[in-house]
């Protein structure tokens, strides 16, 4: 399955009023580990993935649970703790694009021009930087500021070397109550250079910090990024979906359309905050069958309302909710390096 055939068969489950369960990309956690300690850093439960060790699938047990996976959607996320950490990662994207997958790796990037190689195997590369200072960036990755320097030496080393690999640059930022002037400067260096930028509010636990509500500077830097999105291309999420991570307004969330995936190829259900992992895809052999398992187990899908103000989570969500908002996306996508 395509994302564009999986994305119109949930326009139609949503027309007749179900909720859409055909994933648009799977979220696979190639890892927990992670060499930072980033201060927003949070697994749903209140810890860092660090802080959670989960046993991690072997490349050949990987390519098996991407040829499941292949069967039922063309997008692959990788992610972690800090990918980078393995050192197979190489592989792991190498058989991932035989596969067939459309891959997207989410990294800070520390060593990337060590490893010229991952930006080849990437289709769409999404460096998370929340400021350009590197000793403000020290304090946030919770790092010497020689560590914060290799992450924005990443951002250079990806930036001169796009063309050449084709890769699709991103820059997904964290909004904290203290680093909102760095946001803004990353907005700002992301338009300068077309690189697509996306922000998150700050979450503790599965809600929103607290001190963002009601922060006239955080307020601010949202409507900043709003009048960036109507000006001009690259700033990613619909319009609704700004105005949401402003208001902190509730919403609907389709956790279905992006299924996480542990280190251990287990599944989580619905969504890794719900902590629940008891299907392995490996031993259910199809997406569908995990799936139709998980729901034995857990039952329906939770009400959320208002928790995770994410990108992950209500972007994709409003993007499958709004088909006329999402063909606007296309030209933020297709802006020429």
């Amino acid at each position: 399955m395509g994302f564009a055939l999986n994305y119109l068969r949930n326009v139609v489950s949503l027309g007749f009023g179900r909720e859409p369960v055909q994933p648009l990309l799977f979220s696979y956690y190639v890892t927990h580990r992670c060499e930072l300690n980033c201060r927003y850093c949070c697994d749903g439960d209140g810890k860092r993935f660090k802080e959670d060790p989960v046993s991690e699938l072997s490349v050949d047990e990987a390519t098996r649970l991407f040829s499941i996976l292949r069967r039922a959607c063309n997008v692959l996320d990788i992610t972690g703790g800090e990918p980078m950490v393995r050192e197979d990662l190489e592989e792991i994207l190498t058989s991932a694009r035989q596969m067939g997958f459309r891959t997207v790796l989410n990294t800070k990037g520390v060593g990337l021009n060590d490893r010229p190689d991952l930006m080849r195997l990437t289709d769409v590369l999404v460096l998370s930087l929340d400021t350009m200072d590197p000793g403000v960036l020290s304090e946030v990755i919770g790092r010497p500021r020689a560590t914060a320097e290799k992450v924005i030496e990443a951002l250079h080393f990806a930036v001169s070397r796009r063309k050449e690999t084709g890769t699709k640059l991103v820059l997904s930022a964290v909004a904290t109550p203290t680093n909102l002037t760095g946001v803004r400067k990353v907005l700002r260096f992301a338009l300068d250079h077309s690189i697509a930028f996306n922000v998150s509010p700050e979450i503790v636990g599965t809600v929103v910090h607290p001190e963002l509500r009601d922060n006239s500077d955080y307020d601010h830097l949202i409507a900043e990024v709003m009048k960036a999105k109507k000006e001009r291309p690259g700033v990613l999420g619909v319009p609704r979906y700004l105005q949401r991570i402003r208001d902190f307004g509730p919403f609907h969330c389709y956790p279905l359309l992006m299924p996480t995936i542990r280190p251990d190829g287990r599944m989580y259900y619905p969504c890794l905050e719900s902590k629940r992992a008891d299907i392995s895809l490996l031993e259910a052999g199809s997406y569908p069958r995990a799936l139709k398992a998980a729901r034995e187990r857990a039952g329906d899908l939770p009400e959320c309302k208002d928790g995770c103000h994410l990108f992950c989570h209500m972007a994709i969500s409003l993007y499958q909710r709004h088909p006329f908002s999402a063909l606007g996306e296309i030209r933020h996508w297709r802006m020429k390096c």
